[in-house]
């Protein structure tokens, strides 16, 4: 099946490129094969095509742009999606919808995004940009800066992105109002959901006042299906050498190994409503002819509901016939339940793994994502003669959002022994059924509440020379300021371990039996059922004094002065907090060179930053073993005020050189360095900790990071073949250093008797990141007759990367987000009625992290996805679509050190909307 579908993907890119060298030699046929007086409209899709293209060849440095054909008309429902059809660009999903992007391998947090030339705050408490926050109703163009100039702001190793929203002054003049209404169907939900949008947007005929309005409300109602391995670690593993049939065993049957053995393995159901409304005003006007001003304010609101229940196999470091691979992994093992210990009493010894049942447990998370954005900026552009310019812009940005910070459990104790095999997609068969709301007990409960806050106000001052003295034809000058403060609070209640053990058995009212779709195919013994509950209902339940008195320690968790409001409940006077402020002060320099057949760039960026860090917290004080299973009760003191200061200088060179090799032939020459700043959440002062005996596992912030740094080399050749048809290619190289990536490193802390695995970002990799972009589009408009009509666009990048660490506790993995290989396509055809679109977007496979929680990293296999579009115009200003997101069903699969270590396979099915656009 592998090798059929790597062949099916090499094909597609073939007959792209075959397109590409058909339509080329077409063009240069000196006797097109049609009609001369042929006119030809540039308008949809070509339109689209033809504006990015004249914007990429206008600029100085490597660009690639995407743009609306007309108001309201983005190339796609999702920023990001239409995002990853340009050359070097990946995208991450969330719940199938475009989130995050990486450019040139390089992960979202290493590529920095600006909307109207500002920064954007985020709901993540780092500087990722999510991109689902959004319309792309409101968006004019995005432009991909590949290579870096002066004057972009700092912080984009792998790129630079600018969404640009629509101005009215740019647009015709007089009223125009677009209206766009549709219905979205899911179809793993079932569900159908609204979705209306409208702009509107005036201008007057003299062109010195304009203002546009618009406003976009989605609604999207979801199923995402997922089978998941929470992680893999190496440890020792006692193996029973015998099967769940198996009586009188001893000690000496039991031997022990360090293998690679899967945490736990089950399934996951989540039910995902999402709203999201996004309105945006922005007027502009101009006082006198030579001076400029626009002024305009976004808002979004993001409403995501998610309910997940996840039920699954917990495996202890004990099992029966263990088989292995020769890497020491292993594929397979029968899980003891109840009867097998009570037919072998010499091996369930008291104080040890031995003899304590596995588990399988139900389990429901925390997953909404609330979310709000507000932003507002004011910009002057001044004329101040014909050779001086000054431009001033100030802004400011708030992002608030909140989620439940949940994990709470309760399970059975199985019978009867299970069989899973991990060999690739991994099976598992229940010895017991798992649909029983008389068999359930209670187990471990986390119940907290998350709040974050990220505050930006920035300004910068720009000053432009023009000069004509030889090749000197200029000087570009600024000066920018900002402070951004981010900060995170959390409360939660105090007791995950008041009745971890599974020795309470729970009433059966509190559950319900839920069925599930065997979404794993391909013969897998799913179970057609599982057990669902309210987490609210149960907490509730357990909050009782009747049952407190049946908990692991009821003297303390009966203790009114300290859980006045029961165990179950969140403490909201013990906060934990931390927070991040940051100053950024910068100055650049760029200067202007053109001769004939050649023009430059060449400037120099300074930057300094300056960071503080603090956090009030909870100490740990100690750490002693659950009576009742294999988890650590955690003792914790008073709050404690931790802040840590931080600062330093970078000087940030950069050159742009284009040569005209011809009137429709150039050849760019970039060299820079670039910085990416550690994201704010990643400085916090925070620790946590978790994990069970044998695999402690700690993490938190890192205050002390330093920049990560590159040395940027490019070379890009260009070929414009008409106003809508072009070849590229381009080589980079980027040489990094103090590369920022979640690295885990075993330690030892005075609160744990044994060693415990730390993860948290950390500098310290360094090394190469070097690769080859090609690219081309063409329309059949003038060349082959039979072809009037239909075009192609493709591209495909090649990375190929290098990384020395500084030690060797990390196991093998690649830079985040880096795939070695990517290519898109998209085949069109429109006329003056009818347009169609499909497009195939494929990656390889990339790293996530090298270790976040787990002793192996966590990889994402390679992945590839069919988009389509209609459009037919009933009228010149009615027009009717469809749009079908991810129609061969793909899905995502991601593994830890290699794709038989199995970690999540998830389902999101496909997505279609079918709509009306009015624009009168």
């Amino acid at each position: 099946m592998k090798t059929t579908r790597t062949t099916l993907r090499r094909t597609v890119l073939a007959a792209l490129i075959a397109d590409l060298v058909l339509a080329a030699g077409a063009h240069a046929q000196t006797t097109p094969d049609v009609d001369p007086s042929a006119t030809v409209v540039v308008s949809g899709i070509r339109a689209s095509l033809s504006s990015s293209l004249n914007t990429k060849r206008l600029q100085d440095g490597v660009v690639d742009a995407v743009s609306a054909e007309d108001a309201g008309k983005f190339p796609d429902t999702n920023i990001a999606e239409s995002l990853q059809r340009v050359t070097g660009v990946q995208i991450q999903r969330n719940n199938g919808e475009g989130r995050y992007i990486s450019v040139r391998g390089l992960g979202p947090e290493f590529n920095n995004v600006l909307v109207n030339g500002r920064t954007m705050t985020s709901d993540t408490g780092g500087r990722e940009f999510s991109f689902d926050l959004l319309s792309s109703d409101l968006i004019s163009k995005a432009l991909v800066y590949k290579t870096s100039q002066a004057f972009l702001p700092e912080g984009g190793i792998g790129s630079t992105v600018d969404i640009q929203t629509a101005r009215p002054l740019s647009g015709k003049t007089g009223h125009t109002t677009v209206i766009n209404a549709s219905g979205a169907y899911d179809s793993n939900s079932e569900k159908k959901t609204p979705n209306i949008s409208g702009m509107y947007s005036f201008a007057n005929e003299a062109r010195d006042f304009g203002v546009t309005a618009s406003l976009s409300y989605t609604d999207r109602a979801s199923k995402q299906n997922k089978a998941i391995t929470d992680a893999w670690n190496l440890r020792d593993v006692s193996i029973i050498n015998g099967d769940l049939n198996s009586k009188g065993l001893t000690m000496a049957d039991v031997t022990t190994k360090k293998l690679y053995i899967p945490q736990s393995f089950g399934y996951q159901q989540e039910n995902e409503r999402r709203k999201r409304l996004v309105g945006n005003v922005t007027v502009q006007y101009n006082p006198t002819p030579t001076w400029k001003l626009t002024a305009d304010a976004l808002y979004s609101h993001l409403d995501q509901r998610n309910d997940v229940i996840a039920f699954s196999d917990w495996n202890n470091p004990v099992q029966l016939g263990v088989k292995y691979n020769g890497n020491n992994q292993i594929t397979s093992f029968l899980r003891p339940g109840s009867i097998f210990y009570a037919n072998n009493p010499a091996i369930a010894g008291p104080g040890t793994l031995l003899g304590e049942a596995n588990s399988n447990d139900m389990i429901v998370k925390g997953g909404d994502r609330l979310s709000t954005t507000r932003a507002f900026g004011l910009n002057s552009k001044w004329a101040l003669s014909p050779d001086w310019k000054l431009e001033g812009d100030v802004s400011t940005s708030r992002t608030t959002s909140g989620s439940p910070d949940m994990w709470v459990v309760a399970g059975m104790v199985p019978k009867n022994g299970d069989v899973l095999t991990f060999n690739g997609t991994p099976g598992l068969t229940f010895g017991d059924g798992i649909a029983d709301p008389t068999a359930v007990r209670a187990h471990a409960v986390s119940n907290g509440d998350v709040r974050n806050h990220d505050k930006l106000n920035e300004g910068r001052l720009n000053l432009a020379w023009s000069q004509d003295i030889g090749y000197f034809k200029g000087l570009d000058t600024g000066v920018a300021y900002s402070q951004r403060s981010v900060d995170r609070t959390e409360w939660k209640n105090d007791a995950w371990n008041a009745f971890s053990g599974y020795h309470l058995a729970l009433p059966s009212s509190l559950f319900t039996v839920t069925p599930i779709e065997n979404f794993m195919g391909n013969g897998a013994q799913m179970p057609n059922a599982y057990l669902s509950f309210n987490p609210y209902a149960y907490m509730n339940y357990l909050n009782q004094p009747s049952i407190l008195a049946q908990s692991n320690d009821p003297a303390l968790y009966l203790n009114t002065t300290k859980y006045p409001n029961g165990p179950m409940a969140i403490d909201y006077t013990l906060p934990s907090m931390w927070g991040v402020k940051e100053k950024v002060a910068s100055i650049f320099l760029d200067s202007k060179w053109e001769g004939e057949g050649w023009s430059a760039n060449a400037g120099v960026r300074a930057v300094h930053v300056k960071s503080s860090s603090i956090g009030i917290s909870r100490v740990l004080l100690s750490a002693t073993k659950s009576p009742n299973d294999t988890t650590y009760i955690l003792n914790y003191g008073p709050s404690s005020v931790t802040t840590v200061d931080n600062s330093y200088n970078s000087v940030l060179p950069s050159a742009n050189v284009k040569f005209d090799l011809t009137r429709d032939m150039l050849l760019r020459l970039a060299a820079s360095k670039t910085e990416t700043r550690p994201t704010l959440n990643q400085m916090g002062v925070d620790n946590w900790y978790g994990g069970r005996y044998g695999d402690v596992q700690t993490g938190g912030g890192n205050p002390y990071l330093k920049p990560m740094k590159s040395n940027n080399y490019d070379l890009s050749w260009e070929w414009y073949l008409s106003k809508t048809n072009y070849v590229s290619a381009a080589v980079f190289q980027k040489n990094v250093r103090d590369f920022l990536e979640t690295r885990l490193v075993d330690m030892k802390i005075p609160q744990y008797t044994e060693v415990v695995h730390d993860s948290r970002v950390r500098n310290g990799q360094k090394g190469k990141i070097k690769g080859v972009e090609i690219a081309g589009q063409y329309a059949f408009d003038t060349s082959v007759a039979w072809l009037r009509g239909f075009g192609v666009t493709a591209n495909y990048t090649y990375v190929d990367a290098s990384a020395t660490r500084e030690d060797n506790s990390t196991p093998a993995c690649g830079y985040p987000g880096l795939s070695p290989q990517s290519y898109n396509g998209s085949v069109f055809y429109e006329n003056s009625k009818f347009q169609a679109r499909v497009s195939y977007n494929w990656r390889n496979h990339f790293s996530i992290d090298c270790g976040g929680g787990s002793t192996q990293p966590r990889n994402r296999a390679a992945y590839g996805q069919t988009d389509a579009s209609l459009r037919y115009n009933l009228t010149p200003t009615l027009a009717i679509y469809a749009d079908a997101i991810n129609l061969t069903n793909s899905r995502t699969h991601e593994y830890a050190l290699n794709e038989s270590q199995f970690l999540t396979l998830e389902d999101v099915g496909r997505r279609v909307s079918v709509g009306l656009r009015a624009a009168f």
